[in-house]
């Protein structure tokens, strides 16, 4: 992070940098930090989570089939002897004390972290398990600093409350557009060639085809992120900044002299507050979406019976639950998700073209943004001073 705690300003008040910087993190945007580091700032976060799914991929060792409980027990010893082994091989090379928390994370460490669940399946002979838990590491990598460096979980309780104070204008949105909406995909629900589509599409290919829906849905609403921010970043004086950071960890702070000039927002930092801007609107298409999943899946299992299912898609469904005529079939539970993100895709286009929801979603959303940007304005200011 910056640096120091407390960096003094001219008229001697400390400024609490520490929290300020924390605040960033709780309101969404930790890419205003000055020196944001994935070391000691992303993967240090991370710990915890790190080491819980370093256990849980070395345990693509067991083999609870074909190997007996006390075989799976050893395994599952072998696998905590590895992530004991390799935090103390760590640490040793680091010149820490063996078992000390790190507090910092760099590429040894996530090499150990990438290959050390792979060691126990390889060491029993299981190639294709080692295979399998270096792919999931690396995913599982890829996903944990995404979701630690813009910080996903302070971002979706920020965005849950801001959803909250939204419900009145969302509802209103919701029932003008709905009722249509819900005709037409409850047709295309007990459409035959839906189900030879949606119904019969299996593992990637089914993944590929509603993560465009989601692909779609989220590149049109960045599209339109530029525009909502535009201009917001802009202060008159410095005055205006005071003002604003009023109820944050930058109230109090001295307001700087002379003309305001603040860095331009860099790549990380836009996408930072582009994703705090549509947060809270994906949160409310996600519930639509789940919603009308929810809705279908209980019409199907009410309406549609497996022989017509089988008619659909020329061939047996495979039943999961129920008896008789009340059965849920892996297809409709397909074709329920196959049209809630279409449906999502869909609501996504309609939030962001509805001029009424638009406006007013910008007058909620704005001030904001504006305001952890004139937070920042004023930390900056701050830093260059303590410099």
């Amino acid at each position: 992070m910056s640096g120091p705690g407390a960096t003094p300003s001219a008229a001697g008040a400390p400024l609490d940098v520490d929290e300020l910087e924390a605040w960033f993190v709780r309101r969404g945007v930790p890419h205003f930090i000055v020196d944001y580091s994935a070391r000691t700032d992303i993967w240090t976060r991370a710990l915890p989570i790190l080491v819980l799914a370093y256990f849980l991929v070395g345990l693509n060792a067991l083999d609870i089939h074909e190997h007996s409980v006390g075989w799976n027990l050893a395994v599952a010893a072998l696998v905590v002897a590895v992530l004991v082994a390799t935090w103390a091989v760590t640490n040793r090379a680091r010149r820490r004390p063996l078992f000390a928390i790190p507090t910092e994370v760099g590429p040894a460490e996530l090499v150990i972290f990438v290959l050390g669940p792979a060691l126990p399946p390889l060491l029993l002979g299981q190639a294709g398990d080692a295979f399998q838990a270096l792919v999931q590491s690396m995913a599982v990598l890829g996903t944990i600093y995404l979701a630690t460096s813009y910080a996903i979980i302070p971002l979706f309780r920020w965005a849950s409350r801001r959803s909250a104070a939204q419900v009145a204008l969302f509802f209103n949105t919701v029932v003008r557009v709905l009722p249509l909406l819900l005709l037409v995909i409850t047709f295309l629900f007990v459409n035959a060639e839906v189900w030879q589509v949606a119904g019969r599409l299996r593992g990637w290919p089914y993944v590929i085809v509603v993560g465009l829906f989601v692909a779609f849905g989220v590149l049109f609403v960045l599209s339109r992120v530029p525009g909502l921010i535009t201009g917001l970043a802009t202060f008159d004086d410095w005055d205006r900044v005071t003002e604003l950071v009023d109820g944050t960890p930058a109230e109090g702070w001295e307001r700087p002299t002379g003309p305001i000039a603040v860095a331009p927002l860099d790549g990380r930092e836009r996408l930072n507050l582009a994703l705090v801007t549509i947060f809270n609107q994906a949160l409310q298409i996600t519930f639509v979406a789940i919603t009308i999943y929810g809705f279908f899946v209980l019409l199907g299992w009410l309406a549609i019976p497996p022989d017509t299912v089988a008619v659909w898609i020329a061939g047996e469904p495979n039943e999961l639950a129920g008896s008789g005529r009340l059965v849920v079939t892996e297809e409709l539970l397909r074709v329920a998700g196959f049209l809630a993100a279409f449906t999502g895709m869909y609501f996504t286009v309609v939030l962001s073209t509805d001029a009424t929801y638009r406006e007013e979603f910008a007058e909620d959303v704005a001030p904001q943004i504006r305001q952890a940007l004139a937070v920042r304005a004023l930390y900056l200011a701050a830093l260059r001073r303590g410099a």
